[in-house]
């Protein structure tokens, strides 16, 4: 199966107007979708991702007011990375200065520049400089272009042992593993956005309590309905996981399964995807209600704090 990479990867966040201050004001990055969640409509499901919607990469949030602080996080191993162009790292220091985020300058995997800070919520992020032909496909006025994030390379996954989570990637998920170094290990599926996942052997210390800042699932791609159905066998047949039954995400199908660790993992299709109700121009400029919620929608607008605007 030919590896299709990341569709999304969503994170718990708390005051969703920060949120959205955050992403689109110092990270520059788009709004595709103002939605809600289907499970907790009182909660808004914020998603990020490319200029034309178009699937995979994506980073989205739950903004769940009440979420605590995750406890005992440390240095957990697991963080959300984009890439900038190789002589951008500098101007993004800078940047994250400016605005008063704290940064560390490492090295990644590949022995590239790498930016390691977090969000409000304390949602570990990273810059990593990439040299490749891509270029950013959504700039906000403030930040030039040749500056501007690409786009979102991939995660960190932190499991205690990496074996099952090694195989379910490559038998099941059509990554390849492409290089290790110390704890942890790269698998590639493409060199598109979404197409790097990082393993991260944490070893004998526990996966942090699900709260803010902290990643609530992993989403990886999938075709149609159809190749959902043969991950969904496969996973079943070579590893004893039973995995959802097909949720209908309005603008994506998944199932879920739990990994290593309680992991809780997503698997979604490319369609009807982000356009079915808004052109690429608007993406994400309105709040939208999936149809299985249009006749709370007055209900729901008295819950959800305002969006735009930063308390």
């Amino acid at each position: 199966m030919k590896g299709r990479g990341l569709h999304h990867v969503t994170v718990i966040a708390t005051d969703a107007a920060r949120n959205v201050e955050f992403y689109t004001k110092v990270l520059g990055l788009r709004l595709v979708k103002r939605t809600v969640t289907h499970e907790d409509p009182g909660a808004y499901h914020l998603i990020y991702g490319d200029a034309e919607g178009v699937p995979g990469g994506s980073l989205s949030f739950f903004s769940w007011v009440s979420a605590a602080e995750a406890e005992d996080r440390g240095d957990n191993g697991e963080y959300v990375l984009f890439s900038v162009a190789p002589d951008a790292i500098g101007w993004w220091a800078k940047r994250l200065t400016d605005f008063g985020v704290p940064f560390q300058q490492r090295q990644s995997l590949s022995g590239s520049a790498q930016l390691n800070f977090e969000d409000p919520d304390r949602t570990p992020l990273a810059l990593v400089a990439r040299a490749s032909a891509e270029q950013a496909s959504w700039s906000q006025p403030h930040i030039p272009p040749a500056f501007a994030v690409r786009q979102l390379v991939g995660v960190t996954m932190s499991v205690r042992g990496t074996t099952l989570m090694a195989r379910i990637l490559t038998e099941v998920l059509g990554f390849a593993e492409v290089g290790r170094e110390g704890d942890q290990i790269e698998f590639a599926a493409h060199d598109e956005a979404g197409g790097r996942l990082y393993l991260h052997q944490r070893r004998n210390r526990s996966r942090p309590r699900l709260g803010a800042g902290v990643i609530h699932h992993v989403a990886f791609r999938a075709n149609d309905e159809a190749e959902l159905a043969t991950m969904a066998k496969e996973l079943q047949e070579r590893f004893g996981i039973a995995s959802s039954p097909v949720k209908d995400r309005y603008y994506f199908r998944s199932i879920y399964f739990r990994g290593p660790d309680g992991l809780l993992i997503e698997i979604s299709t490319d369609g009807p995807g982000f356009l079915i109700d808004e052109t690429p121009g608007a993406l994400g400029t309105r709040l939208i209600f999936p149809p299985s919620l249009e006749d709370r929608q007055d209900e729901l607008l008295r819950i959800l704090p305002p969006l735009d605007r930063v308390r």
